[in-house]
Formats: C-alpha cells, structure tokens, sequence
C-alpha cells in the first residue's frame, strides 16, 4: 500500500496555449468538432480516428475532447459543476449515483514528461489529496482493519505504465475505505501524464457496490482511452 500526502496545486491561468492545447486535441478527433459537452457519435468514431490506441469505441460510451485530452465518456454520465479539485477542467457524475464521477484536471508543469516526477510509485505521494485526506485528528482505537488514530486507509492494488502515441502514462487503481463503512469503500482509477508543459490528471471514482454492478467496465473503458495532444 502506499501511505498519500497532501500537496498544493498550482492553478494556471488561461490564454494563447490553453487555447493551442485545445486545438491539438480536438486535431485528434478528424473532422470533429469541438465538444464543450458530449455528443453522440457512431461506435467507430474512436477507431477511424485513431484517438484512443487500442481501445475501441464500444457501445454506451461517447467522444469528449477537453482542453488538450479526449477520452471516451459512459453516455449516462452528466456534467456538473462540481470542481472537488484546483484546476479541474471537466467534472462528470454517474445520472444515478454522485459517488461515481469522473474527472480531469489540468496544470501548468515544469516537468517536460511524466517520468521526471519520479517512478509511478513515488509520484503517487503526490496525488493523496485526490484520495481524501483524514478530517478527524483524535483518538481512536486499533480496530476494523484500521491503524489507531486512523480512520481512512488507502490500497494500492495496482500500478503500472502505459505508452500511447509516444507518450508515458502512470496507472494507478486505488480501494480506499473510511471506518464508516460508507458504500463499502470506494475505487480510484488515477491516470497521470504530461504534454507540452502541461500535466494532465484522469480520477475516476465508484463506490465498491456499483464497482461490481457494471462500473468497473466502464470507468475501466474510460480511464484506459485517456490520451493527450
């Protein structure tokens, strides 16, 4: 498992290369149009395109091009204007459950790839405030799976890389649990990468029932078509 830390961010402002980085993204998708919200497409839009690597575009699931990234979007998902997060570009919740919801952020970044932040497992200590931080500093006992004086716990039960396009991506699926037992825990898809001195951050949230009811294939489908300019 890997212990998170909070961190501060850094928001940028917008101008001439936001816009640039939009239109790289969207210079991705031929002959697409810019999509502030997401719009139906037939099923071989991903595919002829050629956006999103190895990942079809299946059934149920739709285009969306942000600022500077596109990824496939479960069609019953809404936007929101939500913004858990500095800098979170897009904000999308489940029409039945606020639980699940996905989300991207976007920063400037001195670092010209993600690899100079460090192997993925040290760069996950950066991203413990994606992840929730302990909001309750007293006492408490030893008990239910829990450290004293813990009443949050995070586990890592995946990390790994992934190249798209000659790009490197940091992979991490995360269980977190509080000692409330709320939704039973709840699993984190994280995907980190950096494009042209931007850092781009794909959190995707269910709680572990729903993860079991159809949720990890799709969040899954949509974490794994992140892709970048």
């Amino acid at each position: 498992s890997a212990r998170a830390t909070t961190t501060t961010t850094t928001r940028a402002s917008a101008g001439a290369a936001d816009a640039s980085s939009r239109r790289e993204a969207l210079s991705l998708f031929a002959g697409a149009a810019a999509l502030s919200l997401a719009k139906p497409a037939n099923a071989a839009y991903g595919d002829s395109a050629n956006v999103f690597g190895k990942v079809s575009n299946p059934t149920g699931f739709l285009p969306y091009a942000g600022d500077g990234y596109a990824f496939l979007l479960p069609a019953k998902y809404n936007p929101t204007k939500e913004r858990p997060f500095p800098n979170t570009d897009c904000y999308f919740e489940d029409n039945f459950d606020q639980v699940t919801n996905i989300s991207v952020i976007v920063e400037k970044s001195a670092k010209s790839k993600i690899e100079d932040y460090g192997k993925p497992e040290a760069y996950l200590e950066q991203l413990g405030y994606l992840l929730g931080v302990q909001s309750y500093a007293g006492q408490t006992r030893s008990e239910g799976g829990f450290a004293a004086n813990k009443v949050s716990t995070a586990a890592v039960l995946d990390v790994f890389t992934r190249e798209t396009k000659g790009k490197t991506y940091y992979m991490y699926e995360i269980l977190t649990r509080t000692a409330d037992g709320d939704e039973g825990g709840r699993h984190q898809l994280i995907a980190a990468t950096v494009s042209d001195g931007t850092l781009y951050i794909m959190k995707l949230q269910s709680g572990d029932k729903r993860w079991f009811k159809g949720q990890e294939r799709d969040l899954k489908t949509s974490w794994n078509s992140f892709t970048v300019a």
